[in-house]
């Protein structure tokens, strides 16, 4: 026998994709690529030329990550053979050999690098190292929350499955007093999404020695899952205006999106902050980092980075929009995502506040956070990352000014918990609103929370003193509206109380309202009522304001809100009222039925239906479909629907993965956009 014929050669790698991805959480990952989490060992079989002898034969492993890898940054590791198993750290063992095949187990530290590794296996005859094998397809290193010295460690089983596996989600919209929900397919073991997570990393520049670190992964991500720098993922939009793209609310999942965007390689159209947390979520959870989608009503924009939102008002009780830098958006969605901060002292790790929406710029870039929860509830706002901006955000006072015809402002009225209300994510194991506020704050008005806004207060950019108002004997209290369908009249009710013991009260009442986008923007003035009322001493009134449905027909926004502006002054006192209310008109549920057991990719049938409430046409109607284990994603066109019309759409659909499934399926129109609706069931062998 030939010098070169004793010489062994690896001829395969079997890579037991089942075996490890069940050991691994990583089964439902629709890749023919091993999937694995760090920290964690797992286990290859290679086949030989030859049968294994130990007294002259071995193997050297070695992974390589990205381009020009290198020992020095973690991107190229040379795995040694270990005689036992060694916890947190790079090693193998060979387990068993039988002939030409030898089965080995690998161990990973809890802190490599995330990526895509080439493994390549070098056989050894007589310390001869002569033939090298490398694996088709790349091995995926992920984060791993199982691991607990791994940075994401998430102690609770339940919670893990979640913020992990969970790959059907929900967000919140509305206002703190009328909120909504649609429904999100994540689509985070769908190839597209990692590919798309590894892309961006690379696209961004971020050093591979930072692969490791979930602070800065989540931190580079959030700025290219917005379009404002290096052509990320979705563009922002909230003009209203969305020619050339989709309106944000006939996106239904993240699926679409990151493939339209890995096909293109160009800024998706078009998103706003729902979207870009649905991405969000789809990536970290992609990559094993828990993470949720968070909904937070009333949320405030500060700009100025004073802690307050200020509005401005003239005498007539006019908005003073020419003035306003800040903004109380109705909601605002973005994620928490899960880990530990060495960065920060101990204590701040768990969950952190991210926003890949494009509306604030951090180091040069549009980002926020990660931002410990903690620190911001404190009111720490010295930590990193932009934790003053999210402090303001939840926990910020709003400011009424009354500017007068030579520019001179005085406080009307100050609130100290408007901000920040019913803040929103979906339950642990099923679908339904939790409410985390206690995450974000302590309980309005308690000494706790008042010492924390004193404590953030202490780094602003700029101090003022606010006082509020002298003694009041006139109350003011806004009623809420109640709940009405799009295309019904509602009423405005503010309930007067004169606390004067002797005194009729005279005063005026001006109410101004708006349709408005739900990030706060005035869109149409749809009435201005100024009326004069008397209240006699200790006695209570109403002041009554109805919209019709003639008054807002042709000027609600996508996301059918309005907002009511009210001034109120009592005459012969300095005692002044102001304050505002917002109100989302109700739509109507997308009825979703498919059968309650489908068959592994056989065609099933999906009937979409509900009733245009609107007494008018609607039209460039849309469908969309997603869902987890069908195949594909599907957008359908659809005829005019008549006013008050039924709607019906019969479609077909094939089921790839068997299991229990939900799908979510949205309508969108140009006079009723964003419909949604979702049904379960089972996919069976």
């Amino acid at each position: 026998m030939s010098g070169e014929d004793k010489l062994l050669r690896v001829t395969d790698i079997n890579i037991k994709k089942f075996a490890n991805g069940r050991a691994h959480f990583t089964s439902e990952y629709e890749v023919k690529n091993l999937v694995i989490r760090r920290g964690l060992e797992f286990h290859l079989q290679i086949f030989l030329d030859k049968p294994f002898n130990e007294s002259v034969h071995d193997f050297d492993l070695q992974l390589q990550l990205g381009d020009k890898p290198v020992v020095s940054d973690g991107s190229l590791v040379d795995i040694p053979r270990v005689k036992s198993a060694v916890l947190d750290d790079w090693g193998f063992q060979v387990t068993q050999s039988d002939g030409t095949t030898v089965n080995i187990t690998v161990n990973t530290p809890a802190d490599c690098l995330v990526g895509k590794y080439k493994l390549i296996i070098t056989a050894i005859t007589e310390k001869v190292k002569d033939h090298k094998f490398q694996l088709k397809d790349d091995i995926i290193m992920l984060f791993n929350p199982w691991c607990k010295g791994d940075a994401v460690y998430l102690e609770d089983e339940e919670k893990r499955k979640e913020y992990v596996l969970e790959d059907m989600n929900e967000y919140y919209y509305g206002s703190s007093y009328h909120s909504g929900r649609s429904f999100w397919y994540l689509a985070q073991f769908e190839p597209v999404v990692l590919e798309c997570a590894f892309y961006l990393l690379k696209l961004s520049g971020l050093s591979r020695s930072h692969y490791g670190n979930p602070i800065q992964i989540v931190r580079t991500l959030s700025s290219l899952l917005n379009s404002e720098e290096n052509d990320g993922v979705l563009v922002g939009n909230w003009t209203g205006d969305y020619t050339g793209g989709k309106s944000p609310t006939e996106w239904s999942g993240s699926e679409a999106i990151f493939d339209e965007y890995m096909k293109t390689k160009k800024p998706v159209k078009f998103g706003q902050c729902f979207n870009f947390a649905g991405l969000g979520t789809s990536a970290f959870r992609a990559l094993g980092i828990p993470a949720r989608t968070v909904t937070t009503f009333d949320a405030g924009r500060d700009k100025d980075a004073s802690l307050t939102i200020d509005r401005y008002y003239n005498h007539e009780g006019d908005v003073l929009s020419d003035m306003e830098k800040d903004f109380i958006w109705n909601f605002h969605v973005w994620n928490d995502v899960w880990m530990t901060r060495p960065d920060m002292p101990d204590g701040y790790g768990g969950w952190q506040a991210l926003d890949p929406c494009p509306q604030e710029l951090s180091a040069g870039l549009h980002r926020c956070g990660p931002a410990s929860l903690t620190a911001i509830k404190r009111g720490h706002t010295y930590f990193n990352y932009d934790t003053l901006f999210w402090f303001a955000a939840v926990n910020g006072e709003e400011v009424d000014w009354i500017v007068d015809e030579n520019g001179k402002m005085k406080v009307s009225d100050i609130d100290s918990s408007s901000i920040g209300k019913k803040i929103s994510t979906k339950k642990i194991g099923s679908f339904g609103r939790e409410d985390i506020t206690e995450h974000y704050k302590f309980t309005e008005g308690t000494t706790e929370e008042r010492a924390a806004v004193l404590e953030a207060s202490k780094y602003v950019t700029k101090s003022r003193q606010l006082y509020k108002n002298a003694v009041k004997d006139v109350k003011f209290v806004i009623k809420p509206i109640e709940e009405a369908m799009v295309g019904n009249d509602i009423v405005f009710r503010l309930k007067i109380i004169n606390q004067n013991k002797e005194e009729t009260r005279k005063m005026f009442v001006t109410v101004t309202c708006y349709s408005v986008r739900y990030t706060g923007v005035k869109v149409h003035k749809i009435l201005k009522q100024k009326d004069d009322m008397e209240v006699k001493a200790e006695e209570k009134d109403f002041h009554k304001v109805k919209i019709s449905v003639d008054d807002y027909r042709d000027k609600l926004t996508e996301s059918a809100a309005l907002t009511f502006f009210v001034m109120a002054g009592v005459f012969g006192t300095s005692q002044i009222f102001s304050g505002h209310y917002d109100f989302v008109f109700n739509k109507p549920g997308l009825n979703v039925e498919v059968p309650e057991k489908v068959k592994y990719k056989e065609a099933f049938e999906v009937a979409l239906s509900f009733t245009n409430p609107l007494a008018k046409k609607l039209e460039m109607c849309v469908f969309t479909v997603e869902s987890p284990g069908i195949e594909g994603h599907m957008t359908i066109k659809y005829r005019d629907v008549e006013p008050n019309g039924d709607i019906l759409l019969r479609v077909k659909m094939i089921a790839k993965r068997p299991g229990n499934r939900q799908l979510v399926a949205t309508f969108s129109s140009e006079q009723l956009p964003g419909i949604t609706g979702m049904t379960a069931f089972e996919v069976v062998q």
